[in-house]
């Protein structure tokens, strides 16, 4: 499997891999008719099952207006599905024994530790926990195209609670952190980073952490669906251009199956490794089952991924992004009520889900729902 190349743009049969055909068949067309019923402008979905192809569809067209069709190798920008990436940027220096996982962040950017913030470890932050979920973010946005001035304030914000007490969904400081301490420990922005120790090494050839400019006539254009994410879809427009390892991840559903399938192999594709077994299955582990302060609902973590499975009948039926039937094996994260990724290795199975408008809460909510239940109750064997 390690060795074995994936296959772009020649679908398997489903049955060859174990997977319901009709099910993937009704999936294909639930994908579909989110364009007609007006819930993206365009869409790309891959499904991969033991390192195979089963579906690899594009729809719909880059912006409004244009004739350009939405293509393969057309980047979407994936919010926080950004975040898995940037955590194994981070769990890379740890198997250098650069980085220790329980080693203070101070230690690697000691302008960081002060106002609360001291006992913040490397742990707390792939976790959420490290005390800084929210404070600051609105006066941050000027900020953000700016690196240096961007982690000065994140330095300087004082913590809401004593990192280790709560869990608390870091939005966007999640990245600043751990970028910086990329930064600082092998000497390059993390941009060069992700490039050069996961794009380049996965051949990802159309993935960047901030989008170059350059690329935007290509790029799908990102769009409101509900008019609680107007503001969110006007600021991203040009925020997808900064470097925000939490949120500006520039990809591919094509790109992002590279990656969970490397990962779904023990951490290397084509000869081609970025992680190893051992570091692997510690992130994909749970070291958080319970309550999300800023979610206000129950999570689970393991380094840098949101794992699935069912939840406490305490909070209530809504089900989990990654489908009812997911487990709590399952990893990977969604962004922003629009993309979608996750992987498991018992089921051996990746979905990448990209499209270019936000919806409601609900409305998006029942969009990855369905078709990754779809997905799970395709699976035969």
């Amino acid at each position: 499997m390690e060795s074995q190349q994936l296959v772009f743009g020649r679908e398997v049969a489903p049955d060859s891999v174990g997977l319901n055909r009709k099910l993937i068949r009704q999936a294909s067309h639930y994908f579909d008719q989110e364009l007609v019923n007006g819930n993206h402008v365009g869409g790309q979905l891959v499904l991969l099952r033991h390192g195979k192809v089963v579906l690899d569809r594009t729809n719909g067209v880059t912006r409004i207006g244009s004739r350009q069709s939405v293509r393969p190798d057309t980047p979407f920008v994936t919010f926080s599905c950004t975040k898995p990436l940037t955590a194994i940027c981070m769990l890379q220096l740890i198997e250098m024994e650069l980085v220790e996982l329980d080693g203070l962040v101070a230690d690697y950017w000691p302008e960081f530790g002060q106002k609360g913030k001291e006992t913040a470890t490397i742990r707390h932050v792939l976790t959420h926990q490290s005390g800084i979920p929210s404070r600051g973010l609105y006066p941050q946005i000027p900020r953000w195209w700016s690196w240096e001035w961007a982690v000065s304030a994140v330095a300087d914000l004082e913590a809401e609670y004593e990192p280790g007490t709560k869990t608390a969904y870091h939005l966007v400081n999640y990245g600043f952190i751990l970028g910086e301490i990329v930064r600082r420990v092998s000497g390059k922005p993390i941009e060069q980073y992700m490039e050069d120790h996961i794009f380049r090494p996965l051949n990802m050839r159309s993935s960047w952490l901030g989008l170059p400019r350059d690329q935007m006539d290509r790029a799908a254009e990102l769009y409101s669906g509900h008019s609680d994410q107007t503001g969110t879809a006007m600021l991203f427009r040009s925020a997808r251009h900064a470097v925000l390892p939490a949120a500006t991840l520039n990809s591919t559903a094509r790109d992002l199956a590279v990656f969970y399938q490397a990962l779904l192999n023990g951490g290397t594709i084509n000869g081609r490794r970025i992680i190893e077994e051992k570091t692997l299955e510690e992130a994909i582990k749970v070291h958080f089952a319970g309550h999300d302060h800023i979610f206000d609902g129950f999570v689970r973590w393991g380094l840098g991924f949101l794992l699935g499975g069912e939840k406490p009948a305490e909070y209530g039926d809504r089900a989990p992004s990654y489908g009812r039937r997911s487990l709590s094996t399952t990893f990977g994260h969604p962004g922003q009520r629009s993309t979608l990724t996750w992987a498991d290795r018992e089921k051996d199975i990746a979905f990448t889900f990209m499209v270019n408008t936000l919806l409601g809460d609900m409305e998006n909510n029942k969009r990855w729902v369905d078709l990754s239940d779809m997905i799970w109750e395709a699976i035969e064997d």
